[in-house]
């Protein structure tokens, strides 16, 4: 973005407010990287569309989003002082309800997967970045927050006295037979072996939580992942990878909006939390429409390409779209 580089002036002091004017506030967006040039492009990019904070100080920049209504927030992942997933992370603490975006310049694995567990961030950019993508990302997360009401992200429970379900995708008896000793007590545990079984435990049982191996025969089901979230928005989705491709761990988070993805062979402590909150979370969403979109996938033509749909699996989908229109 060479050509935002050249910021001009007039803009960064302006003395009237736009409550004195009478002007609807601009939304606020907060960037944080260790380049000025780079938060001088940022700046002139979206200075028309949003109230644009720019620093490269993560104290600074925390202590701003603690003090403001901060729509969106942006950072950078390699700068000196800290890592963008671990501001974010502190985002996340200080203010649920800003949408958080990951910019960096290269694939970082550890980055990936904090931002997936521990940052929960709407979105994972690679550098260099084209303005009309981040124009584009920026704007639909910035819709989302203005259309989102913290207040009513409230601790749901379920007062029905039934169990919730929780789902596993997966072909061996290996990650089954764990769950089902360490949650049958607590949850109703399905099992299926593969994408019409599950389709069709998901068109007819109210599932919330889907545990899923990344590879099923062989085969990277990724494309079923995204396809399940596209088709059943309130369903938290948690995945089992060996963390080797940090291009199949970026779709996850773009395409996918996994809830978190956990280590092979799976520790028993680190599943119960993983579970527990993944159900906390399933019923957050559910309770609140307008905090499902936060987590939306949209929808890629390339994805229906690459699995073999049956004509059963089509008219289990269909349900399922009906069952969840929001």
């Amino acid at each position: 973005m060479n050509e935002l580089e050249n910021d001009t002036s007039n803009d960064t002091n302006n003395n009237i407010s736009t409550a004195e004017l009478g002007v609807e506030a601009k939304p606020k967006l907060a960037f944080i990287d260790d380049e000025q040039r780079i938060l001088r492009s940022m700046k002139l990019l979206f200075r028309k569309t949003h109230d644009v904070f720019i620093t490269t100080d993560p104290t600074e920049y925390i202590d701003y989003i603690k003090n403001n209504h901060v729509h969106v927030a942006v950072s950078d992942q390699r700068m000196p002082e800290r890592v963008g997933v671990d501001i974010l992370r502190e985002v996340k603490n200080v203010s649920p309800s800003t949408m958080r975006i990951l910019l960096t310049g290269y694939a970082d694995l550890n980055a990936i997967i904090g931002s997936i567990n521990d940052g929960e961030i709407y979105r994972y950019l690679t550098k260099p970045c084209k303005s009309e993508e981040l124009l584009a990302v920026v704007g639909r997360a910035t819709e989302i927050a203005l259309t989102y009401n913290p207040d009513e992200d409230a601790e749901q429970f379920d007062s029905s006295g039934n169990k919730q379900t929780l789902l596993v995708i997966d072909e061996t008896n290996e990650l089954i037979e764990q769950i089902r000793k360490q949650f049958s007590n607590n949850y109703k545990v399905l099992h299926a072996q593969g994408l019409e079984e599950a389709y069709d435990y998901l068109a007819n049982e109210d599932i919330g939580v889907c545990i899923t191996d990344i590879n099923v025969s062989g085969e990277n089901i990724a494309p079923i992942i995204f396809t399940l979230k596209q088709d059943a928005p309130h369903l938290v989705v948690l995945v089992q990878t060996e963390f080797q491709d940090a291009g199949l761990l970026i779709d996850l988070i773009n395409k996918g909006q996994v809830y978190r993805c956990l280590p092979k062979p799976m520790r028993a402590s680190l599943l119960e939390i993983s579970v527990n909150r993944a159900f906390q979370h399933h019923a957050k969403l559910k309770a609140s429409p307008e905090l499902v979109k936060r987590y939306e996938v949209e929808h890629d033509p390339e994805n229906d390409v690459r699995i073999d749909l049956s004509s059963r699996v089509r008219s289990l989908i269909g349900k399922l779209r009906k069952r969840f229109s929001l």
